[in-house]
């Protein structure tokens, strides 16, 4: 007998043929699983008219080794990646066509990633996830993904498959050496990675199991920046003859060396000082020197555990409906423990700080403490994330094309404190430990119905139409000691309309047209975690009885509005691709980056009242037997058209006109790769222009454009006994270029000097 798992619409691009003698008939059975799993949001070349990458399964495997996951994506149209400590294991950032990963819509298995309350990523607590990972699709551009997080910038969408045909056990160890310019020393062993992996094949012709445990640790590059990274991931996937049902659990418990603080730009070109992590600097009266710096605590680490559980089912209803729907949980919690010294200083005349005046008065300061005693403080910050949600939706093929209708429902709960957690002198003899100088619970409710609706105008001509309805909700109740609790809704109608047109087997050619909207993130509206420094909600206000009353339904941020225009054309045959993309971003009230950063290293950020993205990009690759080139380049502008700022000394700066700090102008990457049976090796550079890192035109401000290249090489050793046998090694920074990756304001991160990895990987 034969049975079939028919191809699900939502799940396959392509099915994977198993064969299993059957002992009581003695006939083959064939199962078609689906290899790539898609899902709604994922855009299909030749059919859907947006501007996308796709990274495969065996590109994954090729290039992934140990690096965060914006390492791998580093080297696709627009992208540039930074990461705090150097050397990319750790805390890591993606940036698309220059707009930061908060204004990106990340997913994994179309379940949003991005935190409700502060809208960015933490790669951080997903350690090696990308060795379960079959397949990632980078879009660019307003409203790619029509639910989750809005697409201001693109959207990142991460699809785990790691399930295989047959049962097998990987066994995996990795070791990395890291140069420093300042020792002339043997190369440090920097990095360790270990994993194993089992691979069940199918059980019982519906199930397959999979399972994967890894640590990865590294001192970092820059001091005490080290991470020790844990991960997990469990699968289970049961096969129905119209039904695909799986269970994903992920995540992996980390600690990390604190390094959010940027350097001064003039230390780059020191392989000493570049290394350094100052928890606070700033500079003399010159503005050119150092004049004051606190270097890092030791005692100033994370904590944290953020594991993911997903239910993910889909049904094929009948031949034209197919239901599809994920059920998923996250719960997060931990803990950074971060310098507060500052805290008993006066200011710069002399004058008890709002800091300092508010510890007086409560944690119970004696009269003396605090003016004379300068006592050594590590602060904890906690904070505990809850996060569940219900995905569905049903795609109706009609005929004329393809209706998907659907809704998203999450809900999210926060708790968040802060505490003294060592002093070298405590307030008073009574004082508690436990004392909470914040603390505060936020929530987030967003709710929204969408439509996509691909119709077949012609054989060649298809129409995507998209409408989301989205209401957020913001809320932060209980907050101890301020009392400034509030709800604030916010209410969108996102639209996208687009034509894609297949002119021949290997021309096709798209327009779309986007509006997207956002509201601002929860510290936009007020930074309660600062409150006791000073940091006050971000509303209208008036004096009544000398006190000030916040209008909670008035905020001063407002959300950024976009219409984004998107032109492209593709040439595909089989040894060539090619494409060409044009784009233009025009923008109401965006929340641009004013070159400061808050306490916690975080950029801040603040609404201008029009700016303007423009830019083309070219990306192509050509096979030639065993070598294919590939590369891409991307030439922008990125402008303000109407935006004030004040400066350091209160003064009102027009800066109509003014590139937009963070974005590059110029980006560029190249890789020449060589593959013959069992060895493969390639060749990266890339080219990342200068851009500022405020928004005054300031020169000292500006990260200089830089050039960086990466060899990688791997050799796969006949099969002996069953036992496979990969070795693979890679170097990157080939150049030792010294170069700072990304910076704000006046403060830079260095990228991590030369460095080489060597791995092995058996498979049983």
């Amino acid at each position: 007998m034969t049975k079939r798992i028919p191809a699900l619409v939502l799940l396959c691009f392509s099915s994977l043929a198993l064969s299993q003698q059957e002992t009581s008939e003695q006939k083959d059975t064939v199962y078609h699983l689906p290899p790539i799993i898609v899902t709604p949001t994922q855009a299909i070349e030749r059919e859907t008219p947006a501007t996308f990458t796709d990274l495969s399964k065996s590109e994954i495997k090729s290039r992934y080794t140990v690096r965060d996951i914006p390492t791998l994506l580093s080297e696709s149209p627009s992208v540039t990646t930074y990461s705090e400590n150097g050397n990319a294991i750790g805390y890591s950032y993606v940036n698309v066509r220059g707009f930061d990963q908060r204004r990106l819509s990340i997913m994994v298995n179309g379940i949003p990633q991005n935190d409700p309350e502060d809208h960015n990523v933490y790669w951080i607590d997903m350690p090696d996830l990308l060795a379960s990972t079959g397949s990632i699709q980078i879009q660019r551009g307003a409203g790619s993904a029509f639910y989750g997080p809005p697409a201001i910038g693109g959207s990142i969408n991460l699809l785990t498959n790691p399930f295989q045909p047959e049962p097998g056990i990987t066994l995996e160890s990795m070791v990395g050496f890291q140069e420093f310019g300042d020792s002339s020393k043997s190369l440090p062993v920097n990095v360790q990675k270990y994993g194993v992996a089992v691979n069940s094949g199918l059980v019982g012709d519906r199930y397959m199991f999979y399972a994967r445990l890894s640590k990865i640790r590294s001192e970092g590059y820059r001091s005490l920046s080290h991470v020790d990274l844990s991960s997990y991931f469990l699968g289970a996937m049961r096969i129905d003859d119209n039904m695909v049902t799986r269970f994903h659990f992920y995540g992996g418990p980390l600690e990390d060396g604190l390094a959010y603080v940027g350097l001064p730009k003039s230390y780059n070109e020191s392989a000493v000082n570049r290394r350094i992590n100052f928890s606070y600097w700033e500079y003399d009266s010159t503005g050119k020197n150092v004049g004051y710096a606190v270097p890092q605590k030791p005692q100033a680490i994370e904590n944290f555990s953020q594991p993911h559980y997903e239910l993910i089912n889909d049904w094929k209803v009948s031949p034209g409906v197919t239901l599809h729907n994920a059920l998923f949980y996250l719960e997060g919690s931990g803990y950074f423990d971060y310098d507060g010294d500052w805290l008993p200083y006066p200011d710069a005349s002399g004058n008890p700080t709002p800091a300092l005046l508010w510890f007086r008065n409560n944690v119970g300061y004696s009269p003396a403490f605090g003016d004379s005693v300068f006592p050594t403080f590590v602060l904890r910050g906690y904070v505990k994330n809850k996060q569940w949600g219900w995905l569905p939706n049903v795609e109706i093929n009609h005929g004329s094309g393809r209706l998907t209708v659907g809704a998203e429902l999450r809900f999210h709960r926060s708790l968040h404190y802060g505490k003294i957690q060592s002093a070298s002198e405590l307030p008073s003899p009574g004082f508690d430990p436990d004392f909470h100088f914040y603390e505060y619970n936020g929530a987030k409710d967003i709710i929204s119905l969408y439509g996509h609706e691909m119709f077949d105008l012609q054989d060649d001509l298809t129409l995507m139409a998209d409408l989301q309805l989205v209401h957020n909700k913001y809320t932060i109740a209980n907050e101890k000691f301020l009392g400034n609790n509030f709800t604030l809704p916010y209410t969108f109608l996102n639209p996208r309309l687009g034509l894609n047109h297949n002119f021949s087997d290997t021309w096709n050619s798209y327009i779309s047209l986007a509006y997207t909207s956002r509201e601002p993130r929860l510290r936009n509206l007020y930074a309660a975690e600062d409150a006791y420094f000073g940091a006050t909600p971000q509303f209208e206000a008036t004096q009544v009885g000398g006190q000030t009353v916040y209008d909670f339904s008035k905020p001063l941020a407002k959300p950024e509005q976009l219409l984004d225009v998107e032109l492209g054309a593709t040439y595909s045959s089989s040894d060539a691709h090619c494409s060409i993309d044009l784009y233009w971003m025009e923008f109401t009230n965006e929340l641009i980056q004013n070159g400061k950063i808050d306490i916690f290293g975080q950029p801040v950020t603040g609404n201008a009242k029009r700016t303007r993205h423009i830019g083309v990009e070219f990306s192509g690759s050509k096979t030639f037997d065993a070598i294919m080139l590939s590369g891409n380049l991307t030439l922008s502008r990125n402008r303000l058209v109407h935006f004030s700022e004040y400066d350091g000394g209160g003064n009102l700066i027009v800066q109509d006109g003014h590139p937009i700090a963070g974005f590059p102008d110029v980006m560029a990457n190249v890789r020449l790769s060589y593959t013959n049976k069992a060895f493969t090796g390639s060749v990266a550079g890339k080219f990342v222009g200068p851009f500022y890192t405020d928004n005054f035109k300031n020169q000292d401000n500006r990260n200089d454009a830089y050039v960086v290249m990466n060899m990688d090489l791997s050799y796969d050793f006949p099969k002996t006994l069953g036992v496979g046998v990969t070795v693979r090694g890679e170097v990157n920074n080939v150049l030792n270029t010294l170069y700072t990756a990304n910076g704000f304001g006046n403060q830079f991160f260095p990228a991590a000097e030369r460095n080489y990895l060597i791995g092995l990987t058996v498979g049983l």
